[in-house]
């Protein structure tokens, strides 16, 4: 979990679910042809934005749903995105 602390310079809560999503999956320092399609910021910035919704507003809670799903989806061997979290029960 140490590895998932808060990134200082993100913006709002949004933006650091998505920075999160990035450094979980080492892709945080990929060429600019990687941000498209599937990875795209916009795309996946809408979804953040629904998994921070639904976890109330409270940033806490979408970084764990992110980590929490990581961990399935390793141990399930599945691929996973933000908005996985939002159609899996991870309590």
């Amino acid at each position: 979990m140490a590895k998932l602390q808060k990134h200082k310079q993100a913006v709002n809560p949004v933006h650091e679910i998505v920075n999160c999503y990035y450094k979980m999956n080492g892709w945080e320092k990929m060429p600019k042809e990687f941000y498209t399609g599937r990875y795209a910021y916009n795309k996946l910035a809408k979804e953040a934005k629904m998994l921070y919704v639904a976890c109330n507003e409270v940033l806490d809670d979408a970084i764990w749903a992110l980590d929490k799903m990581k961990y399935l989806a390793s141990k399930g061997g599945f691929d996973w995105s933000i908005i996985t979290c939002l159609k899996h029960k991870l309590a």
